[in-house]
């Protein structure tokens, strides 16, 4: 199983132990579209920039990052393919049935019997797991295209922020540029992130991993949150580059 954590890049500044943040209960960032909420498939101006990371994770463990253009109007929180408790199902099966066209693991489950959701699930408005006693950060959109972050308590705040889709994750692992993890070393373990960037793209992050090999288990939590700012830095610094011409 995938750990998952969710990470706010807005500034792509390099960590350091001596800077680190706790990020505000909840944060709302605007998505880099004014589309209408609830498209079944990726509009026109919706677009994937997939980079393969090779052997990020030592062991021939590869590293994918995805950034997103024009997602938060067709982001969606999907259930396991028979709904929450119902089920062990992979990501590519329940993708697959909702005609995804980019998909990762999402939240927290059950390992042992039907695969119970665990903490908050809500399916283009419609809640399908609603535990907000744990302190796991959510990720989510609004109806207004707006990013959704942190931790909801409530299913009238769910409504006062005009949330669609949401689900729990784990932790926060970057909050506007600075790393929210402290403490170097723990668990090496295969990854996935969730979170946007200044322009308020969505970007996702999965880092293969075996925890019970020799090599190649994954990264830690402080290497993904590393990991993430040098690699939003470096894509600043591409951004910033002047065009270059070939001729063959």
């Amino acid at each position: 199983m995938f750990k998952q954590a969710w990470a706010v890049v807005l500034l792509g500044v390099a960590a350091t132990n001596a800077l680190v943040v706790i990020p505000p209960r909840i944060v709302i960032v605007p998505s880099d579209t004014t589309l209408n909420r609830g498209a079944s498939s990726f509009s026109p101006s919706s677009s994937v920039n997939l980079t393969v990371l090779e052997d990020i994770a030592g062991g021939g463990r590869n590293g994918y990052l995805a950034v997103i253009s024009g997602a938060s109007s067709v982001f969606e929180a999907l259930p396991p393919i028979n709904e929450c408790g119902n089920g062990l199902f992979k990501t590519l099966e329940t993708a697959s049935k909702a005609g995804c066209k980019l998909a990762t693991n999402g939240g927290p489950f059950g390992m042992k019997g039907k695969g119970k959701c665990i903490g908050l699930l809500m399916q283009n408005g419609t809640l399908l797991s609603q535990d907000f006693t744990g302190s796991n950060a959510q990720f989510g959109v609004s109806r207004n295209n707006e990013w959704v972050m942190g931790h909801v308590n409530s299913t009238e705040e769910l409504s006062e922020l005009g949330v669609m889709n949401i689900m729990s994750g784990f932790g926060w692992l970057v909050y506007n540029g600075t790393s929210t993890v402290s403490t170097p070393g723990g668990e090496a373990a295969p990854r996935t992130t969730i979170g946007v960037d200044g322009k308020g793209r969505l970007l996702m992050l999965v880092v293969d991993g075996c925890e019970t090999c020799k090599s190649g288990k994954g990264p830690t939590l402080y290497q993904m949150a590393v990991g993430l700012l040098l690699l939003l830095s470096m894509m600043m610094m591409m951004m910033m580059m002047p065009n270059k011409v070939v001729a063959g």
